[in-house]
């Protein structure tokens, strides 16, 4: 899916911007920090406290400017090498990082490790904010963005209030890659798709498991949603719309299918609404109750 220009602001949302400023008041100057996934890196970002990264995962690909950080590797499987030859002052990571042995040998060095919960809701999102930028010393920003995130929610909530179909939304994931993974209750993708007004195709899964071709068929959902990841490993929306987990299904024959970039979407940080926003656009149009300039 293109991205709408301006969709936000359409919704009467203000959005949360990525200031180039200067460091909270309250970080250690000599903080030396890595930062183990990808919606940790934006908030360390958001808070302007970047200049104090050392290092980041492979998943922390926002804003650009982490692409020039040095790689400490996948978020679940770090070499601890990798992550202790940047000697960091404190290392950052979502709930799903690893292996745990990797996280054991980084700590018996000294080096404080911070694990971060990841609750696929709002409330979860704007915590995650906060528990970041209190272990920066930032709270004072960590709040003020939190409360920012919680505020558009909210309008974006009032927005799809009077929507009174709710598309049934099927997340498909690593197609092409032997059996698609499926997400299920009590996900990112679960989550996003409930923020945006719909009805997760696969509610009935906890998790993420291989769905294969008859489940998607028999999910027979409105839409099919996709990362963008996904769409350029099978070579091309085409591609994907010729596969019969998605062709034999109602949203395939209809070409429902929507793609969105994969960490805006499943990350869970400070553009959570963003990302629920522009799905909510695909999913419901027009029947949005845009604000009015």
């Amino acid at each position: 899916m293109k991205r709408l220009a301006g969709s936000l602001l359409a919704l009467g949302l203000a959005g949360i911007s990525l200031p180039a400023g200067a460091d909270c008041a309250g970080i250690d100057p000599d903080l030396r920090l890595v930062s183990v996934g990808g919606a940790l890196t934006e908030i360390v970002y958001a808070l302007g406290a970047q200049d104090h990264l050392v290092g980041v995962d492979t998943t922390s690909v926002y804003p650009p400017a982490a692409h020039d950080l040095p790689d400490v590797g996948y978020v679940r499987a770090l070499p601890a090498e990798g992550v202790l030859s940047l000697s960091p002052t404190l290392v950052i990571a979502e709930d799903d990082a690893g292996p745990t042995a990797v996280l054991d040998q980084i700590r018996a060095t000294g080096t404080p490790i911070s694990i971060v919960p990841d609750d696929h809701t709002i409330e979860g999102a704007a915590q995650k904010i906060e528990t970041v930028a209190g272990l920066l010393g930032c709270q004072a920003e960590g709040t003020a963005m939190a409360a920012a995130l919680r505020e558009d929610a909210a309008a974006l909530a009032q927005a799809l209030a009077g929507v009174e179909e709710r598309p049934t939304v099927l997340f498909l994931l690593n197609i092409g890659q032997g059996t698609p993974m499926g997400g299920g209750a009590n996900t990112s993708a679960d989550g996003i798709i409930v923020l945006a007004g719909g009805r997760n195709a696969l509610a009935a899964m906890e998790g993420y498991k291989p769905a294969s071709a008859e489940a998607a068929i028999e999910a027979d959902p409105d839409a099919i949603l996709l990362t963008q990841g996904t769409v350029e490993g099978l070579g091309g929306i085409d591609a994907v719309l010729a596969m019969p987990q998605i062709a034999l299904t109602r949203a395939g024959r209809e070409g429902r299918v929507i793609v969105m970039d994969g960490l805006l979407l499943l990350g869970f940080g400070p553009r959570t609404v963003e990302a629920a926003a522009e799905l909510a656009e695909a999913l419901h149009g027009q029947d949005l109750a845009i604000a009015q300039p």
